[in-house]
């Protein structure tokens, strides 16, 4: 299983919510990071777009974007094979941004 994790941060309020700048990537080893070809991102409906392909194999295939609340992304990670896996990960809006 590929391991993903996210960071956080609070940018402040829009409406009654507080919103937050986010960002979820692939947690792994140099090694599999070089057998991943893409990862593609399923954001709940709400979001504009919500499907999003990323490429940058540099940045761990990171996401940034931003919202108020936590939900369940889904990812369909795609390996320079050719094959596939799809997961899930659950976006925690405490995951402090480093630094």
């Amino acid at each position: 299983m590929i391991r993903f994790d996210n960071y956080a941060k609070k940018i402040g309020k829009r409406g009654e919510y507080d919103w937050y700048e986010w960002m979820v990537f692939v947690d792994e080893d140099e090694e599999t990071l070089n057998k991943i070809d893409h990862v593609e991102y399923l954001l709940h409906p709400t979001f504009p777009k919500p499907r999003r392909l990323v490429f940058d194999r540099n940045a761990k295939f990171a996401l940034i974007s931003n919202g108020w609340g936590q939900f369940n992304l889904k990812m369909r990670i795609t390996f320079k094979d050719g094959t596939q896996r799809d997961t899930s990960y659950y976006l925690d809006l405490h995951k402090e941004w480093p630094g």
